[in-house]
């Protein structure tokens, strides 16, 4: 028999449960950062993609939770499919930066922010369980939120970021 447990395997404990239930990704851990703030009433309308160019998950960990980067993602998509969670969806992660999409401006208080373990390299492809377990996320945000966009963090930072475009097998239509 298999249990699919529902969408509140992606809320930290305490959070108020996701509805419809939906399958998570193989596996979930917390690591609250710091880095994140109030969205205020401002409600989430866009999901944006990143890649987080080290070559092994510790790093980024290690990296988003240090007080000195003063950066983070909503959750981060390890190569074997397993995720870290790291800001809640309630909460603003510091991902985007100077950003900007159809007048919306500096887009991290509008925003969940997935990032794809990968070195951005041209080089390093996705893992068909970083792709699955990417899908069951957004699925999952797309149930809880109003999303209007899948976007990546070239689209919102054109000239100044190019993640994840440079993933050779990653293509936006896959999660949009």
């Amino acid at each position: 028999m298999t249990v699919v447990p529902t969408a509140t395997a992606f809320a930290p404990p305490l959070a108020p449960p996701l509805t419809p239930p939906v399958a998570p990704p193989p596996g979930i851990t917390w690591r609250l950062s710091p880095h994140c703030s109030s969205r205020g009433r401002v409600p989430v309308r866009f999901i944006v993609l990143h890649a987080d160019v080290a070559p092994v998950e510790s790093a980024t960990i290690r990296w988003l939770l240090d007080p000195r980067s003063r950066v983070s993602y909503h959750a981060l998509v390890h190569r074997d499919g397993n995720v870290t969670r790291f800001v809640r969806d309630a909460q603003a992660a510091w991902a985007c930066g100077e950003s900007s999409w159809q007048g919306v401006h500096y887009l991290n208080r509008h925003s969940l922010s997935l990032a794809f373990a990968n070195r951005h390299d041209f080089k390093e492809r996705l893992s068909e369980a970083q792709r699955t377990t990417a899908r069951c996320l957004i699925d999952a945000w797309r149930a809880a939120h109003p999303i209007e966009a899948v976007l990546t963090h070239a689209m919102i930072s054109p000239g100044r970021k190019a993640d994840p475009a440079q993933i050779p097998n990653f293509l936006l239509q896959d999660y949009a």
